[in-house]
Order: C-alpha cells, then sequence, then structure tokens
C-alpha cells in the first residue's frame, strides 16, 4: 500500500463521524422492511436533525395545508423512503465540512440521486434494492477524504477531469495517485461496518470489467451514477452513453428499455433532491 492511499484511509478514518441517528438508519436500510416506530425511534436520537427532517417534510415542495410537528405524522404524510432520505441526507451533509474549491452540493446531488436510481433499477436485476441505495449513496465519499488529505492534488485533478462519467474521476485519481476514491469509500464503508457486497460493489464501479461478473451490483452502480449525471448535468444521451464502460452495456440495455416508464419517478427525485440540498 502507497503512503499517500495510508493518508488518506487514514484520514478517511478520522471524517466526522456520522450521526448515530444516521447510523440507526443506515442499520434499518440492512432490514426488508422498516417501520414508522422504528424510524421514529432513529431520529429521535438526534434532535438537530429531526428539526432538519420537519422542515423539510413542511417544505412548500409537498404542498400540505397542515404543518406537522412528529417525524411520524410526516412519515405517514409522505412516506417512510422520504423521511428516510432526508435522515441520510441532513447526518451526511452536516457531518461534513465545506471543501475548498469543490461544488460540495453537485457532490451531494449526484450521490442521493445516484442512490434513487440505484434502488428503483436494483429489482430489474435482482439486487437488494436497499444495498444498492446505500452503495450508491456513498460512493463518492472518497472524493471527499482525498481532498481532506491531499487538497493540493485534489485540485489538480478537479482542474484536469471534466466529472461528466461514471469513471473520468477515478481514472484521474488513478493517474494522479495509483489508487482511486472508490476504493477510499470502500474502506469507509468498512469501517461503519457495511456488508461486504456494499463496500466491493463501490470498489469496483468505476471499471466494472475488472469484476469477474460484470453483472454484479458493481455494474448496477456504475449505471445509476451515469445517469445520475446525465439527469442532473443535462447531458446530451450520445454522449454519456458513449462513456460507459463496455462492461454494462448488456445491463443498460434493458434499462434504456424502461426509461419511458422511469424517466417520471428520475425527474421527481431529481426535485426532491434538489429541495433538500437547497434547503440543507
Amino acid at each position: 500500500m502507497s503512503n499517500k492511499l495510508e493518508a488518506i484511509l487514514q484520514t478517511a478514518s478520522l471524517m466526522p463521524a456520522i450521526p448515530r441517528a444516521v447510523q440507526e438508519v443506515l442499520k434499518l436500510l440492512q432490514k426488508d422492511e422498516t417501520t414508522v416506530d422504528e424510524l421514529a425511534d432513529a431520529v429521535s436520537l438526534d434532535p438537530v436533525i429531526a428539526a432538519k427532517v420537519l422542515r423539510m417534510a413542511n417544505s412548500a415542495f409537498f404542498g400540505r395545508s397542515k404543518q406537522v410537528d412528529k417525524i411520524e405524522d410526516a412519515a405517514y404524510l409522505i412516506g417512510i423512503d422520504s423521511i428516510r432520505t432526508m435522515v441520510l441526507a441532513s447526518g451526511m451533509m452536516g457531518s461534513i465540512d465545506n471543501t475548498k474549491n469543490f461544488d460540495l452540493n453537485r457532490f451531494w446531488r449526484l450521490s442521493l440521486l445516484s442512490a434513487y436510481i440505484a434502488r428503483d433499477l436494483a429489482k430489474f436485476y435482482g439486487h437488494d434494492g436497499n444495498k444498492a441505495y446505500t452503495a450508491a449513496l456513498i460512493h463518492g465519499l472518497g472524493v471527499l477524504a482525498i481532498h481532506k488529505a491531499v487538497p493540493e492534488v485534489a485540485a489538480e485533478i478537479d482542474s484536469t477531469c471534466a466529472d461528466n462519467c461514471a469513471y473520468d474521476r477515478a481514472d484521474a485519481e488513478n493517474k494522479a495517485l495509483g489508487f482511486d476514491h472508490a476504493e477510499v469509500s470502500a474502506a469507509i464503508a468498512s469501517f461503519w461496518n457495511l456488508p461486504e457486497q456494499i463496500g466491493e460493489s463501490i470498489r469496483h464501479y468505476p471499471h466494472p470489467s475488472l469484476q469477474n461478473k460484470p453483472e454484479d451490483m458493481a455494474g448496477l452502480i456504475h449505471v445509476s451514477v451515469a445517469l445520475a449525471i446525465d439527469i442532473s448535468d443535462n447531458i446530451p444521451y450520445e454522449k454519456w452513453y458513449s462513456t460507459l464502460d463496455a462492461a454494462v452495456h448488456d445491463l443498460l440495455d434493458p434499462t434504456l428499455s424502461r426509461l419511458p416508464e422511469l424517466q417520471p419517478r428520475f425527474d421527481k427525485a431529481k426535485q426532491f433532491v434538489d429541495m433538500m440540498v437547497n434547503t440543507h
């Protein structure tokens, strides 16, 4: 292991601990089903996060005429999935400081949107939706660790990569450092005691062809990140399709046939994500 990678992994291990409420919600994601009471109990562990979630639940985005003041009521009105995402977004965005000269809003927007897309696509490919959601949500945390540990190198990477496909940044990092953010993100997943499948899918997502089985969850995360970039940045279809790793083309073809069906869900997810990032 290189000295730089050791330093960055050390930085990753020292990144601010995620709030207890977020830890509990991540645990709930590993369950097949989550009840309103379980979610409310987790959120109650952090009054600051609870207040942020209620503020978002009462925002104009949901068009509710009656204000809610309890997490349980908000969950019944707008759904457990929405509340769960608000908790994760509020907790993670609040626990990580701004990174100099880095578009943190875009980072969180892509992370959250990737998670939504991964969960929706997982069912088409026989993957666990909650695990896919978690992997996509934290796939980029290594980028923040690299910025914290070696800001000068990170700034150079920022200036040389367009960051308009699922592997562009990873390739630039490998050229500059000899490893990429996906490896660091996988280490963070391990620090957080998340299932091994989540860490391994993150580790290989930039180039799933490096795995023996390209159809594994890494390919799903690759496609989800690519679609999130496309939707968020309005990348022309021909451009982002041509930059996909060849190993996921077979995975993508069924997705493309379902895009007309899924597009309204993705568009709604983008609006929801924009609301969370802008409200934070």
